[in-house]
Parts: C-alpha cells; structure tokens; sequence
C-alpha cells in the first residue's frame, strides 16, 4: 500500500509526484547560507536539527531562472547518496495514496524536465509528473564549444 503514498506539489511551476519512500520530511527554511562557486542549481546551505542541507532550485535544473528564497518557504527534505538536500517547492499540496497506475510519459517534454520525470501518473483529473528527487541533484556536465 505504501507504494501507492505520494507527495503532489508544485515544483518549478509544474504539479509533481514524488513517491513517499523518496521524502524525509517537508519543511520551512530560514535564509539559507551563499555557496561561493556553487553550481547555478545550489540556492545556499541551511540547518536543520543538527544536519546541513544543500538547497536546489528545481527551477534551474528544469532551464528555467532561478527564484528567490523566502524565508518560511516550505521544502522537501531528501536523501541522496547519504547526504541531505532539499528541494523549493512552489507549493505543497497533499500527501495522499493514488490507485492509478503510473504510465510512461506519452507527450514531449523539455530537456530538463525529461530528465527528472520518470512517469505519469493520474490524479484529481489530472496527469502529473512522477519525479525522482534524486535527478535534481546533479546538472549534467556541458560540452566545451
């Protein structure tokens, strides 16, 4: 049954699902810390009981512009590789079980968002995207000219 538990939010201007097994916790983050030389995708560093997380902006991995950080802006708290990192989120929507099943992605997406989407899924009406929070975390190394 928990397999069918999801997280639906918007991310980066788009409804999402993330699979529950995938997600820690959904936080508030205060003003987080500046990392000099950090990828565009790193919005800063933030503390949480006792832990440091890295910050991504999922709109930048996607190949939009990055956003602010407002402070009270809720995140998602993930794991990836042993080390904590969270993910903005435009909005938090629910936590709830979806019956349907998840279905390949059938229409064309833009490369970034082609990259973290994994599947579709059915809820509300509505096709959203199945993400793995994991393909945030890591920009895919561009070519020299």
């Amino acid at each position: 049954m928990m397999e069918k538990l999801y997280l639906v939010a918007r991310i980066a201007d788009t409804r999402v699902a993330l699979r529950s097994h995938a997600i820690n916790s959904v936080v508030t983050v205060g003003t987080p810390v500046e990392v000099p030389a950090a990828p565009p995708h790193v919005a800063g560093l933030f503390a949480l009981r006792s832990r440091v997380f890295t910050l991504i902006d999922p709109h930048v991995v996607v190949g939009l512009a990055p956003v602010p950080v407002v402070p009270g802006q809720r995140v998602i708290v993930v794991d990836v590789a042993e080390h904590g990192y969270a993910l903005l989120a435009d909005e938090i929507e629910d936590v709830c079980f979806i019956d349907a099943p998840e279905t390949r992605i059938a229409s064309k997406l833009l490369p970034g968002w082609a990259r973290v989407a994994e599947a579709m899924i059915e809820h509300g009406g509505a096709s959203l995207l199945v993400v793995d929070p994991s393909h945030f975390i890591t920009l895919p190394v561009q070519r020299a000219a």
